[in-house]
């Protein structure tokens, strides 16, 4: 989570002058929820819960505030969701499709398609409180398909891996980054470095209002400190 909202932080810091701190929170509450929704095929996932645990002070006091929220989208992506796409595995694979973590809403398509419908029902909730909101659920669309993808990538650095292709393929990408167990420094010096770098771009686009080269500078350290992160953490392809 830490990892996805500073990565998405130092993406959107060029667009902090030009876009309303509305459409921001909107964009970081989507990628907030998408960083935590692929594990909503686990059972007591981060997801299901009202509170964000080990974030203290005012940033632990914002994240949960977000937070309420959760369990509603947990739900409705599990039972909704997911066991639906669970059963339309098995019918086009004729196979059986054992709920394991890490299957099917850790997989490109699995993100996808989560997203779209889930985007669906929004809509329709928003229809019937009469509501037009397309702009809004644009943002937040492709802020958690962003959130759903970091959360992918961050598990594609543990030893468990992610198998992107998946039904397709089974074939998994993993790394040796530690996420249970022994205490691995790398993921909390990443999100530092990611947090540092959206600083250092808000600070210049704030001084010299370089609206296009902060963009290009920010996408350029997103990708370079990406590369350099899953270079650290060994990641085998």
């Amino acid at each position: 989570m830490a990892i996805s909202l500073c990565s998405a932080g130092l993406l959107l810091a060029p667009l902090s002058m030009s876009l309303e701190p509305a459409v921001i929170l909107l964009a970081l509450l989507g990628v907030f929820i998408g960083s935590l929704a692929p594990d909503a095929d686990a059972r007591d996932a981060a997801i299901f819960h009202t509170r964000v645990h080990g974030v203290k002070g005012v940033k632990g006091q914002i994240l949960n505030a977000f937070a309420v929220v959760l369990p509603i989208f947990g739900y409705t992506i599990r039972y909704l969701i997911y066991y639906p796409l669970s059963l339309l595995t098995m019918i086009v694979f004729r196979k059986i499709y054992s709920h394991q973590h890490r299957g099917l809403l850790h997989s490109f398509a699995g993100t996808a398609v989560m997203t779209l419908l889930l985007l669906a029902y929004l809509r329709a909730g928003l229809t019937l409180a009469g509501l037009q909101q397309d702009a809004a659920l644009a943002v937040f669309g492709l802020s958690f398909l962003g959130g759903c993808l970091l959360h992918l990538l961050e598990d594609s650095c543990t030893p468990g891996g992610v198998a992107w292709l998946f039904p397709a393929s089974r074939q998994r990408i993993s790394g040796r980054i530690q996420a249970t167990g022994r205490f691995d420094p790398r993921p909390k010096g990443f999100a530092a470095v990611l947090a540092a770098g959206g600083a250092a771009v808000f600070a210049l686009q704030y001084a010299a209002c370089l609206q296009l080269e902060g963009i290009i500078l920010a996408v350029a350290a997103f990708i370079l400190l990406w590369i350099a992160f899953l270079a650290t953490a060994r990641v085998q392809w």
